[in-house]
């Protein structure tokens, strides 16, 4: 989860478009990551896995899509 905040953090000082397609890649990577995270957390207390997804999926214009 850090890894891929830090990849986003060092796009924007590169210069990255905020809502280009690399900006969105690395947020989409986020969100794999944070789910990942709570998918392990959760395994780790012993309760079961969540029904939803909490880090929506960008939308063609780079804002959270909605479901």
């Amino acid at each position: 989860m850090f890894h891929s905040l830090r990849r986003i953090c060092d796009g924007y000082a590169d210069g990255a478009a905020d809502g280009g397609p690399e900006d969105r890649a690395r947020w989409e990577a986020r969100g794999k990551a944070a789910a990942k995270m709570r998918t392990l957390m959760r395994e780790d207390l012993g309760v079961g896995p969540l029904t939803e997804r909490h880090s929506p999926l960008l939308d063609d214009y780079g804002h959270p899509a909605a479901q």
